[in-house]
């Protein structure tokens, strides 16, 4: 009987024991919450932490994050969230409401403020957000970190090859405001800038158009989270490629990273560039046949002037001859 007894202790203490390791094991292998506020931000968290961590994007990519839609299920994540990664951009007005809707008062909130578009400020996003995550989840993320870093030198070295090539600097640029720092990172000169189309009156678009016309602008640039249209209409009064970059990763395929963003965007300007000089090098040459074409014309014509006054003179003499 004692036996009996004995061995049933001995089974569920086994049993809880087991079970106790399971419970542990579940605690340990559960992953981290992020909620990042922007591609932005977000895209770095993913390509650090891969599978290790659960990370939601709030604003979509192809959307400005003044038009971020908050809905009930965003609550649920902030309030589940361990650590909150925020741009701390006037787009994000909407963020404090949220946060305090979720009523989590364990999370983690980072901001990660400065310019992100361009190689220098991808390198200080990485860096931030790498150095973040590390002390917060207290992981060793070098190696990650230098090779993200590694991908933006490639681009930075590909740009700077590019605009020498195609002497960016003497190209002049149109372009949405908030990509200006890109596109003078990249090595072009950019002679004006507006808002968003809805903010312009009719005299800012008659100015940005005469504008483009007086100092023979190559490009207009418009930004695909405002509006990928209005900029067509200043660069076909200007005889200027229209041009259409993304400010966040992942908007358009194959620019899911800071990285690829920045190789996209720089190859979007260096490729419109090469067809904008390559139809004004046929325009002026087309000038040059008109040209030619007017004045042998007008050669032409003055020698059959002078061949009809001829004429009439040499028949003038044969009559007084006679």
């Amino acid at each position: 009987m004692k036996k009996t007894k004995l061995l049933t202790f001995g089974l569920a203490l086994m049993t809880l024991s087991m079970l106790l390791v399971s419970v542990t094991q579940a605690q340990t292998t559960e992953k981290t919450i992020i909620v990042c506020t922007t591609s932005a931000v977000g895209s770095v968290v993913e390509e650090l932490l891969g599978d290790s961590a659960e990370v939601l994007v709030l604003v979509q990519p192809g959307l400005c994050p003044a038009d971020f839609d908050m809905k009930p299920g965003y609550v649920d994540a902030v309030s589940k969230a361990d650590i909150l990664f925020k741009q701390n951009i006037q787009g994000e007005f909407w963020l404090d409401g949220l946060i305090e809707s979720a009523g989590n008062p364990d999370i983690t909130v980072v901001a990660i403020p400065g310019v992100y578009n361009t190689p220098a400020g991808a390198k200080n996003y990485i860096t931030e957000i790498g150095g973040n995550l590390s002390q917060i989840l207290d992981i060793d993320l070098d190696s990650k970190i230098s090779q993200m870093l590694n991908e933006v030198d490639d681009v930075a070295s590909l740009m700077e090859s590019q605009a020498t090539s195609l002497d960016a600097s003497n190209v002049k640029v149109i372009c949405m405001n908030w990509l200006t720092t890109f596109i003078e990172s990249a090595g072009f000169t950019v002679v004006a800038a507006y808002n968003p189309p809805e903010t312009l009156s009719a005299g800012d678009i008659t100015a940005l158009i005469e504008t483009a016309q007086n100092e023979g602008v190559a490009l207009v640039v418009d930004n695909l989270q405002i509006d990928t249209t209005f900029g067509a209409g200043i660069a076909a009064e200007a005889g200027a490629e229209h041009v259409v970059l993304t400010n966040f990763p992942g908007a358009i395929p194959n620019t899911e990273t800071l990285a690829t963003m920045l190789r996209y965007n720089a190859q979007q300007l260096f490729n419109s560039t090469v067809t904008w000089q390559s139809a004004s090098a046929l325009k002026t040459e087309t000038d040059s046949l008109k040209n030619q074409v007017s004045i042998f014309q007008l050669t032409t014509g003055l020698a059959v002037i002078v061949a009809c006054v001829e004429a009439v003179l040499l028949l003038a003499r044969r009559k007084q001859k006679q």
